[in-house]
């Protein structure tokens, strides 16, 4: 193992509330392996994904961009050209392999082979966010190719057969299991040399179009909430963050099995605020930890996420109230690597907090938009405009984290200052489709043998 260029891992759950773990405060269940990730490592309070969904915050995420300059900032949006420079091609340059598995949804109606266009050397799981609903699919999709599963649509349904988007009839393979293994496996198999895994599971986000059901929230048992007096939508809600908290204990055990825990740094999110939708309530577990708003609001709770960093031996045990957001990832992430982030990015690298050195920086403020909505963050200081609604405001969030009072008529300099930020930081965009690209012939089998380098994939 190459001790020098630590291995990356970078768990990018879906719809996972800030309050939805036991170490952020959630009461009606435990997460004993991310307390522990947590305890051992840093927990950030004041961490923001970029946007309130999905295809956005995973784009600023591996481009390192912020809301206002992003190339995706619809769900509708198409995909990223293959030009923009992406963190597993930096990664790659600097002798990562490097894999996406789970849930890749960057833009929409993107190429099937897309992860593998923008820099993974392997993908496993869902591309399509839509598909990614499903959790009993009758496919995944390993490197663009449609690998078969034992689970069958309703008869004449052959829209899910085509795309995987639906509810299953008849339901035998849960997704979950197969995306989970195949992460624990591309470690043990990439162990001797530095890798970067994105591990996206799809949980907790509901199946949409089993909307009203039991099939709102998709899983394969209730597990340990089977007996709750609670609706069915609530012990799947809950099964499934169990079920990420076991799954990321497996993945630290393995780690730890193989001996490379002390070279692997771990980061583990949330790509925004919690749901509310598959029949689940936002409210019932208070899944926003407090805040206002849940996914789709730029309130803090649909944008203040989960974010604990992990690294044994290098990272002292804390927490920490650093203020951040999905752009440092990128700059930190090449720091990691040992090179510096030489691309466009509106993010500061956080290694030196995390490994305990001098001279971390700081934002002067976080910006934020989505749709009418508009945010800017600065120390204690919030404003917030939301067009559709003519609203307007000033929060200052240590007096007043739920942002119910307006005191922009009590520091009018603030509200001005951060009002103007929005002029600087929004830049008008119009998203660039590109060409539909398939590669049959790229497969798994390549990826330790040396090939699929960005040169054999062009």
């Amino acid at each position: 193992m190459c001790t020098d260029k630590p291995n990356i891992i970078l768990i990018l759950t879906d719809d996972l509330g800030y309050g939805d773990l036991s170490c952020y405060g959630q009461q009606a269940w435990t997460t004993p392996n991310l307390d522990r990730m947590a305890a051992e490592g840093i927990r950030f309070t004041d961490f923001y994904t970029t946007s309130p969904v999905c295809s956005p915050a995973r784009t600023s995420m591996i481009t390192g961009l912020n809301s206002g300059r992003l190339p995706i900032r619809e769900l509708i949006d198409p995909y990223l050209p293959d030009d923009v420079p992406t963190m597993p091609k930096l990664l790659n340059g600097q002798g990562y392999v490097s894999a996406c598995i789970g849930k890749y949804g960057v833009g929409s109606n993107q190429p099937d082979v897309d992860p593998i266009r923008k820099g993974f050397d392997y993908h496993y799981g869902y591309n399509c966010m839509r598909h990614a609903h499903n959790y009993f699919p009758p496919f995944l999709r390993e490197n663009g190719m449609k690998v078969p599963l034992r689970n069958i649509p309703p008869e004449g349904d052959t829209r899910q057969w085509e795309t995987g988007i639906g509810v299953a009839e008849t339901k035998i393979d849960y997704a979950p299991d197969f995306i989970e293994d195949r992460a624990l496996e591309f470690i043990r198999d990439c162990q001797e040399r530095p890798f970067f895994l994105y591990y996206c599971p799809t949980m907790p986000h509901a199946n949409n179009e089993g909307e009203g059901s039991p099939d709102g929230m998709e899983v394969d048992t209730y597990g340990d909430f089977e007996d709750r007096d609670w609706e069915p939508n609530e012990k799947g809600f809950a099964r499934m963050v169990q079920r990420i908290d076991i799954s990321v204990g497996r993945l630290m055990d393995t780690l730890k099995e193989l001996g490379i825990a002390d070279s692997t740094l771990i980061i583990f999110t949330s790509d925004n605020g919690p749901h509310n939708e598959g029949d689940h309530s936002v409210t019932r577990f208070n899944s926003s930890g407090g805040f206002q708003g849940y996914k789709r609001s730029l309130h803090e709770g649909g944008i203040r996420i989960p974010f604990i960093a992990w690294w044994p031996g290098t990272i002292a045990p804390g927490e920490s109230d650093h203020m951040g957001y999905f752009p440092d990832l990128l700059p930190t992430f090449c720091e990691v690597a040992g090179t510096e982030c030489d691309v466009d990015t509106d993010g500061l690298s956080i290694r030196p907090l995390l490994t305990g050195a001098p001279g971390q920086s700081q934002h002067d403020y976080l910006y934020f938009e989505y749709q009418t909505q508009l945010a800017v963050r600065r120390e204690n200081w919030k404003y917030f405009a939301n067009s559709a609604t003519s609203e307007e405001a000033l929060y200052d969030l240590n007096r007043d984290r739920h942002e119910d009072r307006d005191v922009k008529a009590d520091h009018r300099a603030m509200f001005e200052e951060l009002k103007a930020c929005v002029a600087r930081e929004h830049h008008d965009y119009e998203p660039c489709p590109v060409p539909v690209y398939y590669d049959p012939l790229y497969n798994r089998s390549n990826l330790l043998k040396g090939a699929g380098t960005q040169e054999q994939r062009a």
